[in-house]
């Protein structure tokens, strides 16, 4: 019943006059480094239940050397940590994490996943198509246990790219139907990629996409691979700065590379608001006997160890995030959607009779049916499921 449990969870969760619970953190092993203000990524164990039910409809994607299929059938990921890929100094949060995937990604269909278009090929950052491995799952479930190996049945491949677009300072490029037609670059803006898995994806919930206009001050929240590490969560200390005319909005996440792709959240809502692509500096090194800093070198070993990029909390550029709407006309939307939708027509009615809200799915022929649960609308504490 996991999409149940999904469903369920943010249900409760969009009742609650839209703020969300902090999870109780205080694990030594989580080093406070920064990038806007504090350090506010968690695994996947120390976040919110509402988040970690987010996070487990998100995607890591791989080159196929990142992730290798062994005689067993299962899949193991790369064993390169974050400290040896970037060359970090020692006490690094996260630095002895895997560091294999290079985008992030999240699921808005039976099939679909949404994700950055400087992901894939004919962008030249990005892999082609049939190469692209997609692994649900990638996570750190318990404080010291670090993911490795997973079942084939949560590894995907690509069957089609359906739509994809990369608008930045160097790149024009849109693709309908595998045709792309190229453009002179004309500056930053829109970036995704809808893409086709090569089947429906079992046990996991697409996710709701928000089909309003997001506004500067909105608090928001990103779920991703950062630096190609198991899922970060970040729910708390990023607010939307400014949103643009361009197809897209700037936001003080804490996202690196590899976060491309990731869902962007607005923690009022549990909606999906757009989709990372760009960012500020991640990682700062030192030339070899020099006191000049170096960022985001190609080569980070030719440098000494280097460190997270520190800004303040409303310093740097700021991290890009494509807007939901660029895209949504694509996007079907899913029961969970629809569920949200109900639930925020309960709010305000106090002293109601329970009404049916469709909650739970379990599988049905050709898609999924809908079993109603029951929530009474208390005042003034949130809803509780009574009867399913």
């Amino acid at each position: 019943m996991k999409r149940g449990l999904l469903i369920l969870t943010l249900l409760s969760a969009a009742t609650l006059a839209g703020a969300p619970l902090r999870a109780e953190l205080g694990d030594p092993s989580v080093t406070p480094a920064s990038y806007y203000g504090d350090n506010d990524l968690r695994d996947y164990y120390q976040a919110t239940v509402a988040m970690r039910k987010l996070s487990e409809s998100t995607v890591a994607l791989f080159a196929p050397r990142g992730l290798v299929r062994g005689e067993d059938g299962n899949y193991t990921v790369r064993q390169v940590t974050l400290r040896q890929r970037f060359n970090l100094r020692d006490g690094e949060a996260f630095a002895e994490q895997p560091a294999a995937a290079y985008c992030s990604g999240v699921l808005v269909g039976p099939d679909l996943v949404l994700t950055a278009g400087h992901c894939f090929q004919p962008d030249p950052r990005g892999g082609p198509c049939g190469s692209v491995r997609f692994l649900f799952g990638y996570a750190v479930g318990r404080a010291g246990s670090l993911p490795s190996s997973f079942p084939a049945e949560d590894v995907y491949g690509c069957k089609e790219i359906v739509a994809q677009q990369v608008k930045d300072d160097g790149t024009n490029l849109v693709c309908r139907n595998g045709s792309c037609t190229r453009g002179e670059p004309a500056g930053k803006g829109a970036d995704y990629a809808l893409v086709r898995l090569d089947r429906t994806v079992s046990g996991r919930t697409p996710l709701a996409i928000s089909r309003s206009a997001v506004s500067a001050g909105a608090s928001v929240g990103a779920i991703g691979y950062p630096s190609g590490m198991p899922v970060k969560i970040q729910e708390t200390g990023a607010t939307v700065r400014t949103v643009t005319r361009s197809g897209y909005f700037v936001a003080d996440l804490d996202t690196f590379g590899g976060n491309s792709g990731s869902p962007v959240f607005n923690l009022e809502t549990y909606r999906i608001e757009g989709i990372l692509v760009r960012g500020g500096v991640d990682y700062v090194y030192t030339a070899q006997g020099s006191t000049a800093t170096v960022n985001d070198p190609r080569n980070p070993n030719n440098f000494e160890p280097g460190r997270a990029n520190v800004y303040e909390q409303n310093g740097g550029r700021g991290e890009d995030v494509t807007l939901i709407s660029e895209v949504q006309a694509l996007i079907p939307a899913t029961e969970m959607e629809a569920a949200l939708d109900n639930a925020g027509s309960l709010r305000g009615q106090r002293g109601a009779s329970p009404r049916p809200v469709p909650a739970v799915y379990t599988p049905g022929q050709g898609g999924y049916s809908v079993q109603p649960a029951l929530y009474t609308v208390p005042e003034p504490s949130a809803p509780q499921p009574i009867s399913i």
